[in-house]
């Protein structure tokens, strides 16, 4: 199932709204990030680079190479990552 915004607000990641300047003009684009420490945290494509399926993809800010495009996997990736904060 593709991952929406929608999908990444209500695990508890954050919008972040971007506005850029260039030659072919103003961009606007907002992508997703969820902190899940102070060294740690997983971050959305933005939405003018969204997969081919329309949908979101997450990855570690860090660790670009693991990329998770389904959103049931990221809802594992986030209950694991709470129940490992915890201790």
């Amino acid at each position: 199932m593709k991952i929406k915004g929608k999908d990444l607000i209500k695990l508890g990641f954050k919008k972040a709204k971007e506005r850029t300047s260039h030659e072919l003009g103003e961009m606007n684009y907002h992508y997703y990030t969820y902190d899940v420490s102070k060294h740690c945290m997983l971050i959305s494509n933005s939405n003018d680079e969204k997969n081919l399926d329309g949908g979101y993809y997450v990855e570690f800010y860090e660790i670009s190479e693991l990329k998770f495009t389904e959103l049931e996997d990221v809802k594992k990736l986030v209950k694991l990552l709470k129940k490992a904060e915890k201790g």
